[in-house]
Order: structure tokens, then C-alpha cells, then sequence
């Protein structure tokens, strides 16, 4: 069962800087761990599409005016980073001759582009406004539970990590080949997880525009 101490532990373990039993604890490493755990777990989040982070949901439409854009949605308390906007066509319905979107663009027939968007700061709350109504929103979340991690993840986050403490601990002249080191590892595990994030799904073939989108 992985935790947030022993993601920090693998890291510390990296540099050669011991370990802790508590991320809240007044050791230098523990202080270390604590200051910088977050921000690189949602940047580690960020780098790619995530299964485990994966959420498809229903925009939430406000009242909100944007400029030049004519409806306008709640951008999610919980994204980190958008996929892509999800069209009220790409759905399964009970007509057989309706389909999922496919990778071409296509539905039916039909080349639906991509959904433009652009996000606001309304009142200080962000806005994404856009061309269409009735949409939802593929997006990867901030996930905070340590449990819900794939072992690639948690790999390469504890290396993210340790890069970024290895030089307030150990020094700047042992710390920074061990930076240098811990960002390799971090890359290689990284790497790892998007290879077997992609091997976890079923790909459609993506054939010709004239074969997907003849109708």
C-alpha cells in the first residue's frame, strides 16, 4: 500500500539522506519532503494523461459573460490539465448506427473537429469558455490519495522529488550528480508509466479519412 512517507523515503533513499517515520516530523528531510511533495506530484500528474487520473465529466454552464465566446462552464475544482472537450455527439445511444468518436474526428459520418476553448479569470474564478453547449470535459484530476498511484507513478515521483531535495540535504557537491542522477531515473520511470498506461487500452484503428468519413 503505497503512502506519501514512503514515496518520500524512495526519494531520500536516492540521495542517501536516510528516511523518516512522519511527513509532518522537524527533521530537515521531513521539512524537505513536506515543502516540496505537492507541487511535484501534481507536476508529475501534469506530464501526461494518466489512467488512475483520468476523469470524463459533465460541464457545469454558468452565467458568467466571456469575451467572444458564447457559453461559458465551471472550470472543475479538481483539473489539472485539459484533454480535450467532449461534443453531446460522442456518446452511445440505443440507434445502432450511432457510434463512439473515433480517432479520425469522425462520427457518423460526419468530421467533427476539435472544440475550441480558452480558459478566463471571472471574479477570480476560472472560466473556460467556448463555441458549443451541452459539453463535458476529459481531464487529467488532481489525485491526493497516494493508494490510487501506479507503480510507475510512484517510482517517478519519488525521483522527482528527489532531485529537487538533493542538493538542501546532502550539498551542492555531492547533491548536484545526485540531482543529475535521480532526473535520469525520473525520465526512465516516467517513460515506463506512459508505455504501460497506453498498453491498458484498446486503441480503434484509425483507418483513412475516406473510409471513416464516407457515411
Amino acid at each position: 500500500m503505497t503512502s506519501i512517507v514512503q514515496i518520500c523515503n524512495m526519494a531520500l533513499s536516492g540521495i542517501r539522506a536516510g528516511s523518516i517515520n512522519d511527513i509532518n516530523e522537524s527533521s530537515l528531510q521531513a521539512q524537505q519532503c513536506k515543502l516540496w511533495y505537492s507541487i511535484l506530484r501534481d507536476k508529475c500528474l501534469r506530464e501526461t494523461n494518466w489512467n488512475f487520473a483520468r476523469k470524463i465529466i459533465a460541464l457545469v454552464p454558468v452565467t458568467d459573460v466571456v469575451f467572444n465566446k458564447p457559453y461559458a462552464y465551471k472550470y472543475p475544482n479538481d483539473c489539472l490539465e485539459i484533454e480535450r472537450l467532449v461534443g453531446p455527439y460522442e456518446q452511445v445511444t440505443t440507434d445502432t448506427s450511432a457510434r463512439y468518436w473515433n480517432p479520425s474526428g469522425c462520427y457518423n459520418g460526419i468530421r467533427y473537429p476539435e472544440i475550441p476553448y480558452e480558459i478566463f479569470n471571472i471574479n477570480n474564478t476560472k472560466i473556460i469558455g467556448t463555441v458549443q453547449s451541452d459539453l463535458r470535459i476529459d481531464y487529467t484530476a488532481k489525485i491526493e490519495n497516494p493508494e490510487l498511484f501506479t507503480v510507475e507513478f510512484a517510482l517517478a515521483l519519488s525521483q522527482l522529488i528527489a532531485a529537487h531535495i538533493a542538493i538542501p540535504i546532502v550539498g551542492v557537491k555531492d547533491g548536484r550528480a545526485l540531482r543529475s542522477d535521480s532526473l535520469s531515473l525520473y525520465n526512465s520511470y516516467l517513460n515506463s508509466g506512459i508505455a504501460s498506461d497506453s498498453n491498458e487500452k484498446q486503441h480503434e484503428p484509425v483507418e483513412s479519412d475516406f473510409v471513416t468519413c464516407r457515411g
